[in-house]
């Protein structure tokens, strides 16, 4: 699990909002190694956002719910396909 407290005062210090993970098809091999993702492998869209302050959002698809289970945070919302 990511040093969530350790990432968060290193944006502070740059004077970053925030940094967002983004993947799909395990095409981000840092965000999955700095997140400490090593058992995942996603075939949808998922995102991360760790916040200078506050607690990180995550956003997976619905099917692939678990995806980012691991890691702390709250749910935003889940993405679907478009009916």
């Amino acid at each position: 699990m990511p040093d969530i407290q350790a990432i968060q005062k290193a944006l502070r210090e740059e004077k970053m909002d925030g940094w967002l993970f983004y993947d799909i098809l395990h095409r981000d091999p840092i965000a999955y190694r700095v997140l400490g993702l090593h058992d995942v492998l996603a075939k949808r869209r998922w995102f991360y956002w760790i916040p200078a302050k506050g607690a990180p959002k995550k956003l997976v698809h619905r099917i692939e719910s678990f995806t980012l289970d691991s890691l702390p945070g709250e749910n935003c919302s889940t993405l679907s396909d478009r009916n």
